[in-house]
């Protein structure tokens, strides 16, 4: 059987065949290998590399995704300099966010860099004392077609399940492939409804501590001693198709937060009263004037927080024109008279800001993947770092510090990042 194995899958490396995945042992690994017009991949199933090739060259190429030696070296010196400030009993945790990956050899945007990034940030629970790790959405790029960004996010989970530190994983607005859908001649979805579920939260949600109400909204949370962290979900949008089969929003457009969402968040508000509460979403809630930033309903998540800040009781309601995204939920907070929201992180804006609006504290991270100035795409913060591939200054992340008395809120940045922002809360 193990003669028949091998015959088949040097076969099957040899041989054309159609587009589509292949079951095969490659180096003694399973593997899937990945059929396309063009080219051919190899997708490790357990442990080992990724390989690609360009047809009609025989030779596999390794996907160089691995901790490069200089970012290692250059990670240790950052955890020494925020090892000096934090201390253990602290509340700390490690962020990365818009690592943007794509199936792409680039040197100077979106790419194979991307899941480099990754693996090299996930370096940092073994330099400092972590609490949970956590990735704020944009995983992939979703320009890529549905088998190859499916792979990526069976990566990515995998690469986040391998290593022993808790996480979480935020849903962005390039999650659900709707980039590849635009440009493709029917528009119709090549995600299912349930593709990034299925990938990235099922396995996510099997943590043990990883708390939660439910698996439905992406909404969980991590306790520590009076502090409690709740990621919530900012790309909550219904999987509906018209008549033509296309989707009815297109996720990368449309961010929003829906009633059932908010029901929950609420159920863990009410549970946490006399906590100090950091936010982590993909995009922020409002902005620094205070208006609404979300397509739907970040106002209103915002306004639920401030209520919960002044302990009262009461009914959210937002008639939208677009029933799908109208709010009307009933919250009790009176018994809290201590507790507060007193931060909100994200991403998805792909620079780096910070402003307060009624007493919360809203932090933006900046984009990891790869931004080059050569690319219209690239925001005038990322062109005024001119990031360089195999420089320093080629990816971004975070530790964040809650200090023990829960004063003292600092972001610690490497790579294309402000080494240290701290903010008084």
């Amino acid at each position: 059987m193990k003669i028949f194995s091998k015959i088949w899958s040097n076969l099957l490396l040899t041989t054309k065949h159609k587009n589509g995945l292949y079951q095969l042992k490659y180096l003694q690994q399973p593997y899937l290998l990945q059929v396309q017009k063009k080219q051919q991949i190899l997708w490790p199933q357990q442990t080992g590399a990724m390989y690609y090739r360009l047809l009609p060259t025989e030779r596999f190429r390794l996907v160089e995704v691995q901790p490069r030696f200089f970012v290692q070296q250059y990670l240790q010196e950052f955890a020494k300099r925020v090892s000096a400030v934090v201390q253990n009993d602290d509340l700390n945790f490690a962020v990365i966010t818009d690592t943007h990956i794509k199936f792409a050899d680039s040197h100077s945007y979106y790419g194979f860099n991307g899941l480099q990034h990754l693996t090299e940030f996930l370096l940092l629970p073994t330099l400092l004392p972590l609490d949970f790790v956590a990735h704020l959405g944009d995983v992939i790029d979703g320009s890529d077609n549905a088998i190859t960004d499916q792979q990526f996010l069976r990566v990515v989970s995998r690469t986040f399940t391998q290593q022993s530190c808790p996480y979480f994983i935020a849903k962005g607005n390039h999650d659900d492939n709707d980039k590849y859908d635009e440009h493709t001649a029917t528009h119709k979805p090549s995600f299912a409804q349930n593709t990034f579920f299925n990938a990235l939260w099922q396995p996510m949600y099997q943590q043990d501590t990883l708390l939660k109400v439910s698996a439905r909204w992406g909404v969980g949370y991590f306790d520590k001693d009076e502090v409690r962290v709740i990621f919530i979900n900012t790309t909550d949008v219904p999987f509906q198709l018209d008549q033509q089969g296309r989707k009815k929003y297109d996720s990368k457009l449309v961010l929003a937060i829906r009633n059932g969402q908010i029901q929950e968040i609420i159920q863990i508000l009410e549970k946490s009263v006399n906590k100090k509460i950091i936010v982590c979403g993909h995009a922020n809630l409002v902005t620094r004037k205070g208006q609404n930033a979300l397509e739907y309903n970040g106002k209103a998540m915002h306004d639920l927080f401030k209520a919960f800040n002044c302990g009262l009781k009461g009914r959210l309601v937002h008639q939208a024109k677009d029933t799908n995204f109208s709010v009307n939920v009933a919250f009790d907070f009176q018994n809290n008279h201590s507790g507060r929201v007193v931060a909100y992180l994200c991403g998805h804006r792909h620079l780096e800001d910070q402003f307060k609006i009624d007493g919360i504290q809203y932090v933006l991270l900046n984009v990891s993947a790869l931004m080059g100035r050569n690319h219209a795409l690239t925001t005038k913060y990322n062109y005024w770092w001119n990031r360089q591939k195999d420089q320093i200054n080629e990816f971004s992340g975070y530790v964040v510090n809650l200090n023990r008395q829960n004063t003292l809120l600092r972001i610690f940045g490497y790579g294309a990042a402000t080494p240290r922002r701290q903010f008084s809360i």
